[in-house]
């Protein structure tokens, strides 16, 4: 697979943005970045959430139901090589330091259990939570698709997903609101999966009601998604509006923000070479998301932090993933396409208002 097979160029570029967020939250030199990276894991939700959900409905429009199994070893081919070699390389680490604490927070991982673990964490695993989240979606998510498809047969199956999403996310609120530690992040599946159906409803227009996904999109969106992403540049992370409804405002928002970019591609030259820059680096991103602790922990050693080592630290960083991805990613993700391919059937084009783009196959990391 290659950075341009079959993808939407706007969707990798939100993938850099997520990636690069992320990235520059966890070694803190800018005052903004550092105070707003960590919204970067919800624009992966919602992403995810759109990608993911987008071929489980190409599958059902294209083959009037879904192959549960085929779907969860093309997860799994994606998802599991590179996640299990880290949590390999930090496990023997855990033994050469023989710290236990390290080794009950690598088996946690290893069964994607880590956002629900109340241990010493250590930053090697700490950003692993949110591909538990992930995870837990990809399992429940086409389960529920079977769900309706069972249930209502051919007639219009998923037309309940934008009324399950608002029950979900009015849940998921009231999970963060009564049951949220004071101070504390909303890391468990049950109080952030919401982003990810925000996704999944997102796709679903896009989909089947696509006359609705089309007013999301229009100019208007773009000014909101900042309106609502505008709290978390005011108010500290674990603030406890912004843990309970500013987590719903960046969802709705970043929603938003996904249908304004699906849309639309640059018109100067200028703007066409950077996007296609950001979204070869976006390509990589899971690669660059999984390793980078890594880089944070090395960069950690030097005693002071300047722009030119945060920036030295960002190249790297992307540098590393990049690699990381052809070593372990890339191989993988070819025997995958070899015995288990996509469907060839994609939405086309239709014009620069409407733009039906072919949806990636590969998945951002939430």
């Amino acid at each position: 697979m290659t950075p341009t097979s079959n993808r939407n160029e706007s969707l990798d570029v939100l993938r850099c943005i997520a990636v690069l967020l992320v990235v520059g939250y966890h070694l803190p030199y800018y005052v903004l970045w550092s105070r707003i990276g960590w919204i970067g894991v919800d624009l992966f939700f919602v992403l995810s959430g759109f990608l993911i959900s987008g071929l489980l409905f190409q599958e059902y429009k294209d083959t009037g139901t879904l192959n549960i199994k085929r779907f969860l070893i093309r997860r799994g081919l994606k998802i599991y090589p590179a996640f299990y070699l880290l949590i390999a390389m930090t496990a023997v680490l855990s033994l050469l330091n023989h710290s236990a604490a390290l080794r009950t927070q690598v088996a946690v991982s290893a069964v994607f259990a880590q956002n629900y673990y109340a241990g010493t964490t250590y930053k090697l695993l700490a950003h692993t939570w949110s591909l538990a989240v992930e995870e837990h979606f990809y399992l429940l998510l086409p389960l529920l698709l079977m769900l309706f498809i069972a249930v209502r047969g051919s007639r219009e199956p998923f037309r309940a997903i934008p009324a399950l999403f608002a029950a979900l996310a009015l849940l998921c609120l009231s999970f963060r609101c009564f049951m949220l530690p004071a101070q504390t992040d909303a890391h468990m599946t049950h109080m952030r999966i919401d982003s990810l159906f925000a996704g999944v409803t997102l796709g679903y227009l896009y989909h089947f009601r696509r006359t609705i996904f089309d007013r999301l999109a229009g100019h208007y969106a773009l000014p909101l998604a900042l309106a609502l992403c505008l709290p978390v540049t005011l108010f500290d992370e674990r603030a406890p509006g912004i843990q309970t409804f500013g987590l719903s405002g960046l969802f709705v928002g970043f929603s938003f923000l996904l249908a304004w970019a699906i849309v639309r591609t640059p018109r100067s030259s200028v703007g066409r070479a950077v996007c296609r820059v950001a979204a070869r680096v976006g390509f990589y991103s899971y690669s660059i998301y999984l390793w980078h602790t890594i880089l944070v922990d090395a960069f950690d050693y030097y005693p002071t932090l300047s722009a030119a080592k945060f920036w030295t630290y960002i190249a790297t960083t992307v540098l590393v993933g990049i690699a990381m991805g052809h070593l372990v990613e890339m191989p993988y993700l070819a025997l995958r396409e070899k015995l288990f391919p996509a469907s060839q059937s994609v939405p086309q084009s239709s014009g620069p208002s409407a733009q039906r783009s072919a949806l990636p196959s590969v998945s951002a990391p939430a």
